[in-house]
């Protein structure tokens, strides 16, 4: 388990609100919903496959304790020259070393609360649909397993698509559906306003490389405490 001391900064995670507090980049609107947060948070990112015959769509979530996430981001922040650090890049950039010790880097912070949920992406659908399958069963998941109400999602390419992960919270907030409790929040940011993205991030390209390149090597130190879901 990941067992470190309080935030010393007397907000429950927050490691800035205004900007910055010791060096660590937070969204606003992100720490003001940590401020009231007493619960494990959910960091959302995702893979995908479009182009073989075998396409499919990831979503991992690293869940953080409440009392965590300080010293987790500090420890983040110590790598990769302080800054937000991303899989596809580092692969393409010929960075193997550097991401074989980022995928240690995450596996030291896996508590067992990690979890993959993959689906494939049917002929006759859209990769958005095959999103939302993923994305709710995971959301139902982590809140019914760790009490989670705060989800952190890397922000996606348009506003658009933020707006359908919104949708997908609301319909399963709404009185109809009851999936989840009224008081889950989603939010989109950057890793370079919440660094605490990178564990995600790395976590669903290294599930991705054994489907796509049949390499179980990237995904083997995070293997034992994720918990993997195939819909």
């Amino acid at each position: 388990m990941r067992r470190y001391a309080p935030d010393v900064y007397g907000l429950p995670g927050a490691a800035c609100f205004n900007g910055t507090i010791g060096n660590l980049i937070i969204n606003n609107s992100l720490a003001r919903y940590y401020e009231d947060n007493r619960q494990p948070v959910a960091y959302i990112d995702e893979s995908f496959e479009t182009e073989s015959t075998d396409t499919f769509y990831v979503i991992a979530v690293a869940v953080v304790d409440d009392d965590e996430l300080h010293v987790s981001r500090s420890t983040l922040k110590s790598f990769y020259g302080g800054q937000a650090f991303h899989a596809a890049p580092m692969f393409a950039n010929l960075e193997k070393e550097t991401l074989r010790q980022a995928t240690q880097l995450v596996a030291r912070q896996n508590d067992g609360l990690d979890i993959i949920v993959c689906a494939p992406i049917e002929e006759n659908q859209s990769r958005d649909n095959a999103r939302r399958k993923c994305l709710a069963f995971a959301v139902e998941k982590v809140q019914r397993d760790f009490g989670t109400q705060l989800f952190v999602l890397d922000s996606l390419g348009t506003p658009t698509e933020n707006k359908l992960d919104q949708y997908t919270f609301s319909d399963l907030r709404s009185a109809g559906s009851g999936r989840l409790v009224r008081k889950t929040t989603a939010i989109h940011c950057r890793p370079s306003e919440e660094i605490l993205l990178g564990l995600p991030d790395v976590l669903a390209w290294s599930y991705r490389q054994e489907h796509v390149r049949g390499d179980k090597t990237w995904f083997e130190p995070m293997r034992e405490f994720t918990q993997v879901t195939v819909l």
